[in-house]
């Protein structure tokens, strides 16, 4: 038995009775631009608004750097001037703190030598009178070996600690 395929093939359309089939290629490229120029046409517009757009979206944020960068600078320029005036602050802090401890020392230091020169001037007596005691003590060298002996005085000056 034939195949419906074989059966069906006799109904093909041959084409029209005469001359055989001369036909010009289709050109798809003019029939897509046929197509596509209307509605590329309709884009130009808006293109071109979009290139303003984005120009002037430029210009605005060129604007808004400038303007970011001017405020930096202002606040930079304000840190410098605080951070100034907080270290010559800190530094004044520290050269009261150093007079305060410096007149702290030197007032200890005025007690101490009052108290040293008071030692002395208790002292200086009994210090002076010892003196005076070893320098009797010392033999004559002064060649009179022969000199008197000093009589000896009765009263405070043979007693160490007093001067005569």
């Amino acid at each position: 038995m034939p195949h419906i395929r074989d059966f069906l093939s006799r109904f093909r359309p041959a084409g029209t009775p005469g001359a055989g089939r001369t036909a010009v290629p289709e050109d798809r490229r003019r029939e897509l631009e046929s197509e596509l120029v209307p509605v590329l046409t309709m884009l130009d517009g808006p293109s071109s608004d979009c290139a303003d757009i984005v120009l002037a979206a430029q210009l605005d944020a060129e604007q808004l750097i400038g303007a970011a960068r001017r405020e930096a600078d202002s606040i930079l320029a304000a840190a410098h001037e605080q951070a100034e005036a907080s270290a010559a602050e800190l530094v004044q802090r520290e050269v009261t703190a150093a007079r305060a401890k410096a007149a702290t020392i030197a007032a200890r230091g005025r007690t101490e030598a009052d108290a040293i020169r008071q030692r002395a001037r208790e002292r200086l007596p009994v210090l002076t009178n010892r003196a005076a005691a070893l320098v009797r003590e010392l033999p004559d060298l002064s060649g009179a070996a022969e000199s008197p002996q000093r009589p000896a005085q009765d009263g405070p000056a043979d007693q160490p600690g007093h001067l005569t």
